[in-house]
């Protein structure tokens, strides 16, 4: 049977601008998670939260560039299944720089070491904890033995032992410390041996801080955790404090990206208007849309204003470096007036991996008002790469494409928005900017204000309206909304589940190179 799958694809255009990453360089590391959440226990009470936190769990941490194990949180897991899901996650973690493991449910202790319990567990007395339940000792050691940097082990599992009559026999509730291998830090939702709350929102206020503090640009491994602990703390009036035990670490980790490393006041960016629809006659045109070169044909960028509507445009990619230099630099010479021209140069320096020079041209041609060229500087301070990383200058930048019209920027814009970087986090602003770029008829923003709806984000959660949106971007040929048909179709959100018809979709995504569809693939035919 297929296993219930579906990663799906957020497109960053700025990250496009730079290399073929899907991610900018916060995400370029190989970051593998496997999160679990059981609720659904037989032999003793259903937990409340579990499944939830798991969903969110894992919701954040796709959204952090991590490949996560199935594709999504695997759910009520008995312990079959808990194995298999393990082997899996070691399968995926050759040639891994991180790897983060999270479990929501019940865990017990017992003789000093602790045990995560599948839904199936039914211990009649202490032998049978070890049979029918999971050694946190064992999941470290796979972890230890990986060749992982850096190994995160997240246990929202400190709870009342429900198992006390069933045949473990911890003389408290809670789980017991433990020593973290070499490159591994352990988060406990309490301290050792203490119960954890279940919260008031759906969530355990242990899972709710630790989505919320992963996602805040430039904070370390560290200081994400000691936050986790003052949130929790305050929203249980002291009455939980979450516990870490670490070793020594080398390098650094950000979860959403390294600090900004020249301050900037950061002014919000007024929304983005709506593309005009109609553009100046050819006589009065600045810009020259009738005037096409080889330049154009070699190096323009796909769904730019800026040049004539009939180019498709190239990916950086796929830009013939030599020729392309040569028509764009006698393009440059023929019409010294015409900023299209250096922007193009500047996409060339790109592919041939030239930063700095890219920035020059793509300033010089941004002092010229060309609009696409502001969205790709932004671009470099957002990679990092020609310019120092600034967030907040790459919003500067953005907005002012977006207001000059450029529906990529919006998108780009609009992500900055959604994730609260170099802006404070405002889906609602996200949603318009996607919306604006979405009726410009740029089919990334449809795939993004698709994942808006799919997952809730700023707007009431709508399978049937992220479908469509998902169905919009999909015939204009967008990968990445194919890939989003598929994961709706193989997951049965808000259709009918049907894995021969999801599998149809990634594989016309995988055909178009989208990373994200050929995992999914990968996770189907096992």
């Amino acid at each position: 049977m297929a296993c219930r799958i579906g990663i799906v694809s957020r497109l960053i255009f700025a990250a496009f601008l730079l290399s073929t990453a899907m991610y900018s360089e916060a995400h370029a590391e190989k970051r593998v998670a496997l999160v679990i959440g059981n609720s659904a226990y037989r032999a003793v009470p259903t937990l409340p939260n579990p499944a939830a936190d798991a969903r969110l769990m894992s919701d954040t941490l796709l959204s952090l560039g991590f490949f996560v194990v199935g594709g999504s949180a695997q759910l009520d897991l008995d312990k079959a299944g808990f194995d298999d899901a393990l082997r899996e996650f070691s399968t995926e973690l050759t040639g891994a720089d991180v790897a983060l493991f999270y479990y929501a449910g019940h865990g017990v202790e017992t003789h000093g070491l602790n045990y995560l319990a599948p839904v199936d567990a039914h211990p009649v007395d202490e032998a049978d904890i070890f049979t029918q339940m999971i050694g946190i000792a064992g999941i470290l050691d796979q972890l230890e033995k990986s060749g992982t940097r850096i190994n995160l082990v997240l246990l929202d599992a400190c709870r009342d032992n429900p198992f006390s009559g069933h045949g473990a026999h911890s003389t408290s509730g809670g789980l017991a410390q433990m020593p973290a291998p070499v490159g591994t830090l352990i988060s406990f939702a309490t301290q050792p041996r203490s119960v954890s709350l279940d919260g008031v929102d759906g969530h355990s206020p242990y899972t709710r801080a630790l989505a919320d503090a992963m996602q805040r640009p430039g904070s370390g491994l560290f200081k994400t955790f000691n936050e986790v602990g003052l949130a929790v703390a305050k929203a249980t009036q002291g009455q939980q404090i979450p516990w870490v035990s670490s070793s020594p670490i080398s390098g650094n980790f950000y979860f959403a990206g390294k600090p900004v490393t020249e301050a900037a006041s950061v002014t919000p960016v007024a929304p983005a208007p709506l593309v005009q629809e109609a553009r100046l006659s050819p006589a009065d045109d600045p810009l020259h849309h009738d005037l096409i070169t080889d330049c154009d044909r070699l190096a323009a960028m796909p769904y730019d204003t800026g040049h004539s509507p009939s180019l498709p445009g190239v990916e950086p990619d796929k830009i013939n470096v030599a020729a392309a230099a040569v028509a764009c630099n006698d393009a440059m010479a023929q019409y010294p007036g015409v900023m299209r021209f250096v922007f193009e140069a500047g996409r060339v320096a790109t592919a041939r991996k030239d930063y700095a020079g890219a920035r020059r041209l793509f300033e010089q041609a941004a002092a010229g008002g060309y609009a696409m060229a502001m969205n790709n500087v932004g671009g470099t301070y957002e990679g990092g790469e020609g310019a120092p990383l600034n967030y907040a200058e790459a919003a500067r930048w953005y907005g002012k494409a977006a207001a000059a019209g450029e529906p990529i920027a919006m998108i780009d814009l609009g992500w900055l928005y959604e994730t609260g970087h170099g802006v404070p986090r405002d889906y609602a602003q996200a949603r318009r900017l996607y919306e604006a770029a979405a009726k410009a008829g740029v089919p990334a923003g449809m795939n993004n204000l698709g994942l808006l709806y799919m997952y809730g984000k700023g707007v009431t959660r709508d399978y049937a309206q992220a479908r469509q949106l998902f169905e919009q971007g999909a015939a204009l040929g967008e990968a990445s909304a194919m890939n989003g048909l598929g994961a709706i179709y193989n997951d049965g959100d808000g259709v009918a589940r049907n894995t021969k018809i999801a599998c149809q979709w990634f594989e016309k995504a995988a055909a178009l190179g989208n990373p994200e569809a050929k995992q999914n693939l990968k996770g189907m035919r096992r």
